[in-house]
């Protein structure tokens, strides 16, 4: 039985030489297709990402609005009016801040108005909360929207 040399068989010699390894043009082409398939999946994850992160966003604004309606449910409601107006600061967690901070994501402002003639022209049966939560740093990055109060005490 004959020992192989260490880098191969004798059938893998030429001419005094092992042939082991790629050539120049293997490789381009190996990278060539390698890159061909890498671009659209990174495009893929960078996609993905962005659009988690925008749902993320969105989750976060729900409960924003939850805590500034659930604030404006603590004001009585013939003092409803002095609730308007409020700025509300969040992080990016939705965790409420004490004022404008580095932390600031999320800027949180209301108003109190009558509701649409369809619902009721009596403000002492209802009136209607717009709560509108923009992004700190984009201001045209907004979304409002609206909560119906309704007058309990009658």
């Amino acid at each position: 039985m004959k020992i192989l040399a260490k880098f191969g068989s004798p059938a893998s010699q030429s001419r005094g030489r092992f042939l082991h390894g790629f050539s120049l043009i293997e490789v381009t082409i190996a990278l060539g297709v390698f890159a061909f398939a890498m671009i659209p999946i990174i495009g893929l994850v960078s996609s993905g990402m962005k659009s988690l992160r925008g749902s993320m966003d969105e989750g976060v604004r729900g409960e924003i609005v939850r805590k500034v309606v659930a604030e404006a449910g603590r004001v009585p409601y013939t003092n409803l009016w002095t609730f308007s107006g409020s700025l509300f600061y969040f992080d990016d967690e939705g965790v409420q801040q004490t004022n404008s901070n580095a932390l600031t994501i999320f800027v949180a402002s209301n108003t109190v108005a009558p509701p649409p003639l369809l619902i009721t022209t009596n403000t002492n049966i209802a009136q209607l909360l717009k709560v509108t939560v923009r992004h700190f740093a984009d201001t045209n990055n907004k979304t409002v929207y609206s909560q119906l109060i309704l007058n309990t005490a009658q």
